[in-house]
């Protein structure tokens, strides 16, 4: 057992079976329970399902046998699957796909699975040297982590250090592997421009990959027309800090190489990248511009990993076309420590008034010492000749975690002119230090239905790169109390410093008047077990907001009979009163439901509608997948998105659309 009582054997009995052919890898598992298939529970159907929120079983396996590198594949009781490649237990590359299968039963004795890996699916060594592995079940029920070699409970089954071994392989010799990704797409759309009639368009396309494989370690990809057609539509949010919105990447392309091509943050407080892959075929609003084509090579081995990445982008209205490079190339040195470099550079065409050539550089490193302590650290250096704009940005954190006790310390910034056009900063000319702290305190009088509780806190205290000067701070005191079931409740005060020099456009027809406005707020979370039918999310908070105050509701309910089926919908309330210079108030709202359907984990239905009361947008998306094979696909989306109601005279109306899209993937593999 790794949670609820570390060392303790497992409540649940469960036993793996590993056989293998010339084919394939097999991974078997009987998942015991008393109560049988009564006792299953699973949140949805999705492929890359919550690890924490479902009954599941999964392998994870070091074919490199170096303790760093490590795949992982997990299958819930009704055969939903999750892929992941992690690196030192600390770098994350959820959204990778890899080629396999997967099929669950339940039963009286609880459930089973069975995984089917192809070899080529896997990077290992041909050498005979025997693989690092563990195994891992989650009993949800009881809340209960348990593996089969154990490791601390604040670490992460990932950690290859605290991993097994899995010997008496004999894996084919690698051979080269050649995939085919060919697609084709349909896509309708009428576009309504503010004052014009209506514009209709059909664009029927067909494009893909070709993926060549002449290692184990090397991964060569030709695109041609690239295509995210079916791609995740973002989400909106009502923007109330003093940074940028960072929207994840959501293409599948992108998603798949982009632990090799990762450095800097995502941390909210700050976050900053030297190269952020929505830079390339999305316009600062999100609207796709058309990929040519492209070529991408991805190597990965015991010794470090690189990457290259070049793009041609399409011109499109008053922007002429752009070529998009990325060179990225990271070594391993020792058992713990990693150093790395990353190059990118982009060339806009100017149309006549020449080219723009920008660049950005960066070198970082990943060191761990002990068990329990890492040190990260970047800096980059970027000239961006579209906005004309030089500068230098950072990021560092050391942080050391035990069972018990966790603290850290972030030091990230960026000068007025870091402006990496191939990258994102969530804001220049600031320096964050933000120092951090959880206690995981489980005392032995707790109730039987109580974990434990994790007091904490948190400051983010941003300050001028030249002059030192607070420009503002954020911070959290918590409790978090933990439920056995998976309930979550915490109360929290929010202290805030606020020293604006000058003006700050806000949201609606709000600005933030310069000088002191230090302020404090008060609030709770409260998440109930989301392995239950219906469950809910509230965040409920009051106080100040600079020099007025905000009462704030961000509600969610969700209902789930079965796996099959789940209902969410979500509400957002933000009520600001006598705010800005000159002091006005101001309530926005942000609110939608969502549908999932699935017959199986392959054949799936999703839709979502939101409304911002802040631009009185509409956003529908609508979107049926069905997996026919392993990685194809048949997708058809609608989309849908419109003004709702009158803009007042301060918002500008945008352009109202309509889209519908089909679009088939096949994947072939030889």
């Amino acid at each position: 057992m790794i949670e609820p009582l570390q060392d303790r054997p497992s409540a649940f009995r469960t036993e793996f079976r590993i056989l293998f052919d010339e084919r394939f890898l097999y991974i078997g598992v009987m998942a015991y329970d008393t109560a049988g298939a009564r006792g299953v529970r699973v949140e949805d159907l999705r492929r890359k399902f919550d690890f924490f929120q479902n009954d599941l079983a999964g392998i994870t396996l070091d074919p490199l046998a170096d303790g760093r590198n490590s795949v992982s594949f997990q299958v819930t009781p009704y055969g939903a699957q999750r892929e992941l490649q992690t690196f030192d237990g600390e770098f994350f590359n959820r959204e990778w796909e890899g080629v396999w299968r997967a099929r669950a039963v339940r039963s009286d004795s609880g459930w089973s699975g069975e995984l089917r890996i192809p070899w080529q699916t896997l990077r290992y060594r041909a050498d005979g040297t025997p693989w690092g592995m563990n195994l891992l079940r989650i009993a949800r029920r009881a809340n209960e982590q348990s593996a089969w070699a154990p490791y601390p409970r604040n670490f992460t089954v990932y950690r290859m250090d605290y991993a097994g071994r899995l010997t008496g392989l004999e894996p084919p010799p690698p051979r080269t592997d050649v995939q085919l990704r060919p697609y084709v797409l349909a896509d309708a759309q009428r576009t309504t421009a503010p004052g014009e009639r209506p514009r209709d368009s059909f664009d029927p396309s067909i494009g893909g990959e070709i993926i060549w494989r002449p290692t184990t370690s090397l991964q060569v990809e030709g695109t041609v027309r690239t295509d995210f057609a079916q791609a995740d539509v973002d989400r909106q949010v009502v923007n109330l800090r003093r940074f940028s919105v960072f929207f994840p990447e959501r293409r599948q392309f992108f998603l798949e190489g982009a632990s090799v091509f990762d450095a800097g943050t995502d941390d909210p407080g700050l976050p900053i990248r030297p190269f952020f892959s929505r830079t390339i075929g999305l316009d600062a609003a999100g609207t796709p511009i058309p990929i040519q084509g492209g070529v991408r090579a991805l190597w990965r081995g015991a010794g470090g990993n690189a990457g290259a990445l070049l793009l041609r982008q399409a011109g499109r209205d008053t922007t002429g076309p752009a070529t998009f490079g990325v060179l990225r190339g990271t070594r391993n040195l020792g058992a713990a420590t990693r150093v790395g470099a990353m190059l990118t550079s982009r060339v806009d065409e100017g149309r006549g008034r020449g080219d723009a050539v920008s660049h950005t550089v960066a070198v970082d490193g990943f060191s761990r010492f002990g068990p329990t302590v890492n040190l990260e650290w970047m800096l980059s250096a970027a000239s961006n000749e579209l906005r004309d704009r030089r500068g230098v940005g950072w990021h560092s954190f050391i942080g050391r975690q035990t069972d018990a006790l966790y603290t850290g310390l972030l030091f990230t910034g960026a000068t007025r002119g870091y402006d990496p056009a191939m990258g994102f900063v969530g804001r220049s000319d600031v320096a964050m230090v933000s120092p951090g702290v959880i206690w995981d305190f489980r005392p032995a009088w707790r109730p039987a239905a109580l974990r434990g509780f994790k007091p904490g806190g948190y400051f983010n205290l941003y300050l001028g790169p030249r002059d030192g000067r607070i420009q503002e701070g954020q911070g959290q005191l918590y409790v978090d109390v933990v439920f056995v079931n998976g309930t979550v409740i915490y109360p929290y005060v929010e202290p805030n410093l606020q020293r604006p020099t000058q003006p700050v456009p806000f949201v609606g027809e709000l600005t933030i008047a310069p000088g002191r406005q230090d302020y404090v707020r008060y609030g709770i979370n409260v998440s109930t077990n989301r392995s239950a039918r219906l469950s809910t999310r509230f965040d409920a908070s009051t106080g100040g907001f600079f020099n007025g105050r905000q009462d704030r509701l961000d509600l969610t309910l969700r209902w789930a009979p079965r796996p099959h089926v789940s209902l969410l919908a979500n509400y957002e309330v933000n009520r600001l009163r006598d705010v800005g210079a000159p002091a006005r108030s101001l309530t926005t709202h942000l609110a939608g439901p969502e549908l999932r359907l699935a017959w199986n984990p392959r054949l799936q239905l999703s839709s979502f509608y939101q409304y911002s009361s802040v631009d009185r947008r509409g956003v529908f998306n609508g979107r049926f997948s069905w997996e026919f094979a392993p990685l194809s696909y048949l997708f058809v989306v609608y989309n849908d998105r419109r003004q709702q109601g009158t803009l007042p005279p301060t918002l500008q109306a945008f352009p109202q659309s309509n889209e519908l899209l089909v679009k088939l993937v096949y994947l072939w593999q030889r």
